[in-house]
Parts: structure tokens; sequence; C-alpha cells
């Protein structure tokens, strides 16, 4: 089996976990599970880990963005979002599930115990929720190069602290009103 990001170095077998084998790229780093073999992993691994908070070990990850054929059946892979703070795709075949990691992206989903959460990130429901996140992301980002880094941050504020005030319908009543002291 040959890479499918630099086409031509030979998958090497490699240990990724205990009872885990993947085919790492010499090159690239990027390393080729067989579905199969993750769910035999997956159950020997055990129940759930609950996810860690969101912390940047400073890994570099290595993602292409460019659409990846299959090194086993040669079908073109399905790219998915992994959500959760992460930026990076994986790509599974849709002919044999297989799934292709590229460089420390196993390392970044363990680090965070989302590397036993790899199935359910090939689910609607998973996307979905990793789709609202870059919205709400790219809106974000809108808002700060509109109103300025501070007074987003401030506006946020209140709204959070509107949000749980009791007289909050009021509150809006006034702040919307052109001349609340107009009698």
């Amino acid at each position: 089996m040959n890479c499918p990001v630099c086409k031509t170095p030979e998958l090497v077998s490699t240990d990724l976990e205990s009872n885990l084998t993947s085919f790492r790229c010499p090159q690239c780093r990027g390393d080729w599970l067989r579905g199969a073999e993750y769910w035999k992993w997956l159950e020997v691994h055990g129940a759930n880990l609950p996810e860690r908070d969101d912390r940047d070990s400073g890994l570099t990850l290595a993602e292409p963005g460019m659409p990846l054929d299959c090194p086993e059946c040669r079908f073109r892979m399905v790219k998915y979002l992994v959500g959760h703070g992460f930026n990076f795709t994986l790509d599974q075949c849709e002919g044999c599930k297989g799934i292709w990691l590229d460089r420390n992206e196993w390392e970044a989903l363990k680090e965070r115990n989302l590397h036993d959460d790899v199935n359910a990130m090939f689910t609607a429901f998973w996307q979905s929720e990793a789709q609202k996140e870059v919205r709400r992301q790219r809106l974000q980002e809108i808002y700060i190069s509109r109103f300025g880094a501070d007074d987003y941050a401030e506006i946020t504020r209140i709204r959070a602290w509107l949000g749980s005030h009791p007289k909050r319908p009021e509150l809006l009543a006034y702040l919307t009103d052109k001349d609340p002291f107009n009698v």
C-alpha cells in the first residue's frame, strides 16, 4: 500500500497503540487504520473515556486539505470534521471503512481522550455539532472584526448578564428605546 498523501512511499506496519496496528508513511508520518482493526481495538480498549478539557500541547498537525484516495481499495475518501475545538478532519473510506490520520492527529485526539470516539465522528449527529461549532467560530470572527476584540468581549459579557437577568424584557426595552426619558 502506498501513502494516499505522498503517493509513492510504501506504508509500513507499526503499533499505534497496544492491540492497534496502523500503516505509517515514513515520509509524512500519516497513519492508515483499517476500520476492522479500529473496531477490534475499541472493543478491547473498553468504555468511552471522558473527554479532557481543551488544551494545546503544541503538536504540529499536517492537514493537507486535498482529496485523498484510499490506499487499499482506491475509493475517494470522505473528510469528516473532528470538532471539539479541533480544526482538522479525518478521512474515511466509504468502501473499506479505513481511516487516514495525518501526522499527529492520533496524538492530538488521544490527548483529549477523543481517540476512542473516532467511530462517532463519522455519524450525522457528530458532524452536525461540528458544523455548528465551525459556524459559531466564523460568526465570532466576523463580530470581532466588526466590533473590535474589546467591544466584542464587552457585548458578550452584557449578553450573558442580560440572558440570566430576571428583568430582561424591561432592560431590553430600555436599551432599544431611542429616548427612554421621553414621557
